[in-house]
């Protein structure tokens, strides 16, 4: 009696490269990988987001209609991740690992997942699952990276888990590059009073305003953190409030009179004043941005214990912007 094969399945994500299927110009990473190598069945993961004029959920449909209609496989089953941020592995991870888990595993079905397609975090975290046992310590996950052929002849090249904790270490160098690549510029106008993180307008007060103004400037001037505890701020940081204000604000002059006469005195600004400023800034950039990584770069962030936190703004100097 002939011995059953099992049935192949490849997992990938859709990426940048397919959308070659859609403009003419080739046919990208997955309908190459289905060329190479015959697969029963693949299963396409997709974030829905646009990629030049299309969206990956177009992309993944070309791919669909041209697999089975060249006969490269026989089913096609289309999937969308609820990603928020495309270069944060730890989200990515989380989701794969419950969108693998749905799989069904036998000995009669053997899963491949292509890597080359979607941002390094995404090829990060295929290595990550396949090489954790997250996926299967009885039914082992193969990785595959798809050999362009524009270089050559191409491929299917199997990865090599022994060998993965150098690609690992070199896509997290990656992924740092493209959150900076991504993140959107925070554009603080001094003399209107504005501040626009990406497309997003930030409805700040003066007062408000005056400490994002601070945060930036700390960063241009190489300060990565500054320690705020006590009962007071140092009358350092009240000056350069005042200061600020008066530059920006010159009609408000009613709104600054706590400020004017902490200067005279020598004295800070009130360590609950200054942290509810701080919570109320904070939660006005969270409203506004889109995602947690980008929320994590300019919300004015605390560390630390209380009575001795460091407060910094973590987004690269080169997204902070200022305009006089």
């Amino acid at each position: 009696m002939p011995v059953k094969k099992a049935k192949k399945v490849l997992l990938s994500f859709v990426g940048t490269n397919d959308s070659a299927c859609l403009q003419g110009e080739g046919e990208g990473a997955i309908l190459t990988a289905l060329k190479n190598e015959k697969f029963d069945e693949l299963i396409l993961l997709f974030n829905n987001r646009a990629v030049k004029e299309f969206t990956f959920e177009d992309i993944a449909v070309m791919i669909k209609k041209t697999a089975l209609g060249r006969k490269l496989v026989r089913k096609v089953d289309l999937v969308e991740l609820p990603i928020n941020d495309v270069t944060d592995h730890n989200e990515i991870y989380r989701i794969l690992r419950e969108v693998s888990a749905q799989l069904p595993r036998n000995k009669d079905i053997e899963y491949t997942a292509a890597i080359s397609s979607g941002t390094p975090a995404m090829q990060v975290c295929w290595i990550l699952l396949a090489e954790s046992g997250d996926f299967s310590t009885e039914y082992p996950l193969r990785l595959i990276k798809v050999k362009d052929p524009k270089f050559g002849k191409t491929g299917n090249v199997e990865v090599k888990l022994d060998s993965a904790l150098p690609q690992i270490i070199r896509m997290e160098r990656e992924i740092k590059d493209l959150k900076n690549e991504l993140l959107p510029a925070a554009k603080l106008n001094v003399k209107k009073g504005t501040l626009h993180i990406g497309k997003a307008l930030i409805d700040l007060t003066p007062v408000e305003f005056c400490y994002y103004r601070y945060f930036i400037e700390n960063r241009f001037e190489g300060i990565e953190s500054e320690n705020f505890g006590g009962i007071e701020t140092p009358p350092g940081f009240a000056q350069k409030i005042f200061s600020f204000h008066e530059e920006t604000f010159p009609g408000l002059d009613l709104l600054r009179e706590d400020l004017r006469k902490a200067v005279k005195a020598g004295n800070g600004v009130a360590i609950t004043t200054f942290r509810g400023n701080i919570t109320k800034l904070n939660r006005k950039i969270t409203a506004a941005l889109t995602g947690d990584t980008v929320r994590s770069y300019f919300i004015i962030s605390s560390e630390g214990k209380r009575g001795a936190k460091f407060y910094s703004i973590k987004a690269p100097v080169e997204k902070l912007r200022m305009e006089r």
